[in-house]
């Protein structure tokens, strides 16, 4: 059914799964005594394997899509359904689905056979042969389910439509994709993807908020029979003493010690999530022990603990998915106050989808983007002295400068000195002559054009205007304001 104008969202009975519980079941016990064959179509619609949703929407942008597979117009969905397909106007495709009957690896593995079943089918030779037509069929193969409708229906849809409409605009979406480096480039350094981006998201939410989240981590148990999921709690005193040292102390410059800190706290992560794959987390275990009292039984003092309770309030709460086939995916915050942090970790970039009841989501984008970068700057750095890499900086912006100008130069092409791409990238870059500063179109010195080899590679092999975006970049990574913990007295 075409629910994109206003009357037939009007009708639509799936917005009724939009709402609360309570909500829901008297939409649906309305549905039922609105007339009889309601109870039957209703049946037919829940038993189905899955559902399939034909979209009038085009998403193009990472957003727009993440947002329409999120919830749409909440009109042309049957959110109860663990798994419904989406087909949007222009071509992609998407899904959505309820948690409560399958995790992710699940999930996935029905997409991956969904995927390639219909890429199969596309590439087969029989798809494009010619066909005779055929008169139609006698009977339409695609029955709708037309629902009957009372006033109290009605009347439920309309606040389910309000309840909806408020939701949706109560929340922000955004998305990161990071391309500055992935998982390849992240294994260099010595230390799990994974862990290495659950201690950017805490340090990032730290410079937002100035305090460390409890952050649910899901750890998948599916070595076991019938196994779900444990919470790998990513939040330790190596990962607090961590964000404390690079927030709250800039003052203090030794890289090698707070290198020192992160590699300590990524190997926890790491450590801890192995350890609660393998059955030996706690709050799965809490949370049977909770549930399996008695209503007659004393309740042990932990379960109404403070400190307890605060530790289970998931502020931030992130899970991982990197199958290639996948170009967005997400989910809501699980408490009012919290972010629910989806992101895929690829060879040579990692994307997040930050979702909140406007409690900044694209600030906390920025954050990351900031808190990857300094990471793998403080992991690949710490062995330098802060000179070195204040000498770096000069050096950078002394060969921008001259490349620049060679570059808006009608006299004189581009042309570096070939320099081998090893140099020492902390080589000091002498003082330019006196006659040389005189021409502002002279070509860089052997020192420049070395230095220019050891920041962006084969600098020869790039188009002019190609160079100055990459020493820009690299300059302003320097330079730029997140980064005083490093330099504090640069310029």
């Amino acid at each position: 059914m075409d629910t994109s104008t206003p009357v037939e969202r009007k009708r639509a009975i799936g917005i009724l799964t939009a709402t609360t519980r309570d909500d829901w079941y008297a939409g649906r016990e309305s549905l039922l005594q609105a007339a009889p064959a309601n109870a039957d179509r209703l049946r037919q619609l829940e038993s189905a394997a899955f559902l399939v949703s034909l979209e009038t929407t085009a998403p193009t942008t990472q957003e727009e899509f993440s947002l329409a597979c999120h919830c749409g117009d909440g009109t042309s969905r049957y959110f109860d359904k663990n798994f419904q397909v989406l087909v949007f106007a222009n071509g992609r495709y998407g899904f959505n689905g309820e948690h409560s009957l399958t995790d992710a690896t699940t999930d996935m593995r029905l997409c991956n056979t969904m995927v390639h079943d219909a890429e199969a089918a596309a590439a087969a030779a029989e798809v494009c042969t010619e066909l005779d037509t055929v008169a139609a069929w006698p009977e339409p193969q695609v029955t709708e389910l037309a629902f009957e409708l009372s006033d109290a229906v009605l009347g439920h849809i309309a606040r389910a439509i309000d309840y909806f409409d408020a939701t949706v605009a109560a929340h922000e979406l955004s998305t990161l994709a990071f391309n500055e480096f992935g998982k390849e480039q992240i294994k260099k350094l010595g230390v799990s993807p994974d862990a290495f981006v659950q201690m950017a998201m805490q340090l990032a939410y730290y410079r937002q908020f100035r305090h460390v989240p409890a952050t649910y981590e899901s750890a998948s148990t599916k070595a076991f029979a019938r196994g779900r999921t444990e919470t790998s709690r990513s939040v330790s005193e190596h990962s607090v003493a961590w964000c404390r040292a690079m927030v709250d102390q800039p003052e203090q410059t030794d890289l090698l010690a707070k290198a020192d800190q992160l590699r300590e706290a990524i190997a926890h992560q790491a450590r801890f999530t192995a350890q609660c794959a393998r059955g030996g987390g706690i709050d799965r275990h809490l949370l049977g022990l909770e549930y399996a009292l008695q209503p007659h039984e004393p309740r042990p003092a932990v379960f109404d603990d403070a400190v307890f309770a605060a530790s289970r309030h998931w502020r931030m709460s992130t899970s991982q998915i990197s199958d290639p086939i996948l170009a967005a995916y997400g989910w809501g915050e699980v408490v009012d106050d919290g972010f629910g942090v989806a992101y895929r970790i690829e060879g040579d970039a990692l994307h997040f989808n930050v979702v909140s009841r406007r409690m900044g989501s694209a600030r906390l984008c920025r954050y990351l983007s900031d808190a990857l970068t300094d990471m793998r700057f403080l992991l690949a750095n710490a062995h330098r002295q802060p000179h070195e890499i204040r000498a770096e900086v000069d050096a950078v912006a002394k060969v921008l400068t001259s490349i620049k100008l060679l570059s808006a130069s009608p006299r004189r092409p581009l042309s570096p000195v070939s320099t081998p791409a090893s140099a020492p990238s902390s080589s000091p870059v002498p003082e330019p002559e006196s006659t040389a500063d005189a021409d502002p179109f002279r070509a860089p010195t052997a020192a420049e054009a070395a230095v220019a080899h050891a920041v962006v590679g084969e600098l020869d092999r790039l188009p002019s205007n190609e160079i100055i975006c990459a020493l820009e970049m690299r300059l302003s990574r320097f330079m730029r304001e997140s980064l005083s913990w490093a330099l504090p007295s640069a310029t």
